[in-house]
């Protein structure tokens, strides 16, 4: 057992002071602690995405301090709580859970991030910033087959990916932004210029496929919730480790088919 705010502090000097910092300029998202739970923590929840089916489960663990990707989701209209965020709040509310977002934080982390993570299981270094510094490119040190990266990744997002082959059949140099990550004009021109030869990303649109085919760019999308399975695991293992046996950490997956 450790207290919450000796936890909370661990986590931001993990993320680092710049990489919060930066988070709250570029997003309007949750990125640090939202709400105050109790000040004893035995077990930690991870998970993608808050939900009232996920907060379920982690009263069902026994979690006193939750950590998410896609964190509570504050937004109201004309000041009136959504029936959803209401079943949420309550649930928060009743078991006592500290509940922590970090959004762009565990999308850009040049080590724990959701990005560099999918880059380091496909086996590429990372490079350059991408898409305004959400993702990064990413160089392989051999050119390696499209089509075997596709089943790759199929394997590592454990989804099925759609894929748009219309770039060059061997690939050394790909660009990954997890999530949404559908890129507008002034995306795709930079991967013109950084020379993306395949985009890899969770959700597109139905005009992308044709922008991506004509642009000469390989475009793969596993999944929005699948490609972003991996930063706050990667925080939940340096929480482990920094706490070992004083500490539980479970990740709570409930799948989206997104």
């Amino acid at each position: 057992m450790i207290k919450r705010d000796e936890l909370t502090k661990f986590i931001y000097q993990t993320i680092g002071e710049g990489l919060m910092t930066k988070a709250l300029e570029k997003d309007e998202v949750a990125n640090g602690v939202q709400f105050l739970g109790g000040e004893e923590v035995k077990k930690v929840a991870l998970g993608v995405s808050l939900n009232e089916d996920w907060l379920k489960e982690a009263a069902k663990a026994g979690a006193q301090y939750c950590v998410f990707h896609h964190g509570f989701d504050t937004r109201t209209w004309k000041s009136r709580f959504p029936t959803f965020g209401q079943k949420r709040l309550r649930l928060m509310v009743k078991n006592n859970f500290t509940i922590a977002g970090f959004h762009y934080t565990l999308d850009a982390h040049p080590t724990l991030g959701n990005n560099a993570t999918i880059i380091r299981e496909l086996g590429a270094e990372i490079d350059q910033p991408l898409y305004d510094e959400w993702g990064y490119t990413a160089t392989f040190n051999h050119p390696q087959d499209v089509k075997e990266l596709q089943q790759k990744c199929a394997r590592l997002f454990s989804h099925d990916i759609l894929a748009v082959l219309s770039g060059p059949e061997k690939v050394t140099t790909i660009g990954v932004v997890s999530g949404a990550g559908k890129p507008a004009m002034a995306e795709i021109a930079e991967m013109e210029a950084k020379g993306v030869e395949l985009y890899i990303s969770g959700e597109t649109s139905e005009w992308l496929i044709h922008q991506m085919k004509e642009s000469e760019i390989n475009y793969f999308c596993g999944g929005h919730y699948a490609t972003e399975v991996f930063g706050v695991q990667e925080l939940g293992k340096s929480i482990k480790k920094n706490y070992q046996d004083k500490l539980e950490v479970e990740f709570i997956d409930i799948p989206n088919p997104i």
